[in-house]
C-alpha cells in the first residue's frame, strides 16, 4: 500500500502546477474518519479503522491540493458486533467484492467556511461527484479536518430488505475527519 501512496505523490508532483509541490500522508495511526448514521429513529456513531490520505499542494494554498483517499470498507466499527456484519455484508458495503472506497479530488474553493472539496467518491463500484468541506491548521505538520454529508442510496448501500427505507434508516450519513498530514519525506 505504501508504494501505491508513493506512487500517487509521484504522479501529483508531476501534474502541471505542482512541480514545487508539498506532499503528505496520513492514515488511522494520525488521525480519525468518523461517521453518524440513524437507524429506527437512533444515532449511532462509528469509524474506518484503515484508511490513507494522500495530500500534495503548492506550499500550503489548500485551492492547488490533489487529495486521494482510499478506505478499508472492512475495518467499519461502530462498536456493536452484530451492526458491524450487517455493514460489512452484501446490503450494505459488500467488503468482499468490494474492499476498498476512494474518493479523489478535482476541484478545491476557498468559501467563508473554510474550502470546499469537489470530488469524485467510488464506492460499491459506483463513481459520483461527492463534495467534502475542507479546513487545513497552519501547524506543523498541518491538521486537516472536514465533513461531508453522503447519501448512501446513490452507492447502493442499504439495499435489500428494508434498509432502502429512508424511514428504517436515514439515508443521509454524516462523515468527519480530522488527520495530522505528516510529510512523506518523513516516512
Amino acid at each position: 500500500m505504501a508504494k501505491r501512496l508513493t506512487a500517487a505523490a509521484l504522479a501529483l508532483l508531476l501534474m502541471p502546477g505542482l512541480a514545487l509541490a508539498n506532499c503528505y500522508r496520513a492514515n488511522g495511526d494520525d488521525g480519525q474518519l468518523r461517521f453518524v448514521g440513524v437507524a429506527e429513529g437512533e444515532e449511532f456513531s462509528g469509524r474506518f479503522g484503515e484508511f490513507s490520505v494522500s495530500v500534495c499542494m503548492d506550499g500550503k494554498d489548500l485551492t492547488s491540493a490533489g487529495i486521494e483517499v482510499t478506505i478499508q470498507t472492512a475495518s467499519v466499527d461502530t462498536g456493536d458486533r452484530m451492526r458491524d456484519s450487517e455493514l460489512r455484508g452484501e446490503n450494505f458495503f459488500h467488503v468482499e467484492q468490494y474492499p476498498e472506497a476512494r474518493w479523489v479530488s478535482s476541484d478545491i474553493t476557498q468559501d467563508d467556511e473554510g474550502h470546499l472539496a469537489e470530488g469524485t467518491l467510488t464506492l460499491r463500484g459506483i463513481e459520483s461527484g461527492q463534495p467534502v468541506s475542507l479546513r487545513l491548521s497552519e501547524g506543523q505538520p498541518p491538521l486537516l479536518t472536514g465533513s461531508a454529508e453522503i447519501l448512501r442510496l446513490q452507492w447502493n448501500v442499504g439495499t435489500g430488505e428494508d434498509y432502502e427505507d429512508t424511514d428504517f434508516i436515514r439515508n443521509r450519513v454524516d462523515l468527519e475527519f480530522e488527520l495530522r498530514l505528516q510529510p512523506y519525506s518523513e516516512g
